[in-house]
């Protein structure tokens, strides 16, 4: 079985849930992934999203950029009425 971890502060620490029936202290085998594995990945994650996103009407992405703006608008009014600056 292969599980996905990632290197924080040179621990090794899984992403996922580990198998129930592993034992504490077993010994495994940890390889590094070979880059075109990782590249094929993020490739088709890429292509993923871009189906996604072309699928999404372009009067929603045009709500979706008013609605952000809106929010920095509001968050930016909001910081400058706390720090006394409006």
């Amino acid at each position: 079985m292969t599980i996905k971890a990632v290197l924080r502060h040179g621990v090794i620490q899984p992403v996922e849930p580990l198998p129930p029936d592993w034992a504490e202290g077993q010994e495994l085998v940890v390889e590094e992934p070979k880059a075109d594995d990782a590249d094929a990945e993020i490739s088709q994650w890429a292509q993923e999203i871009d189906a996604a996103t072309a699928q999404i009407p372009a009067e929603e992405h045009e709500r979706f950029l008013k609605a952000l703006d809106e929010i920095e608008r509001d968050s930016k009014d909001a910081v400058r009425k706390q720090w006394g600056l409006k």
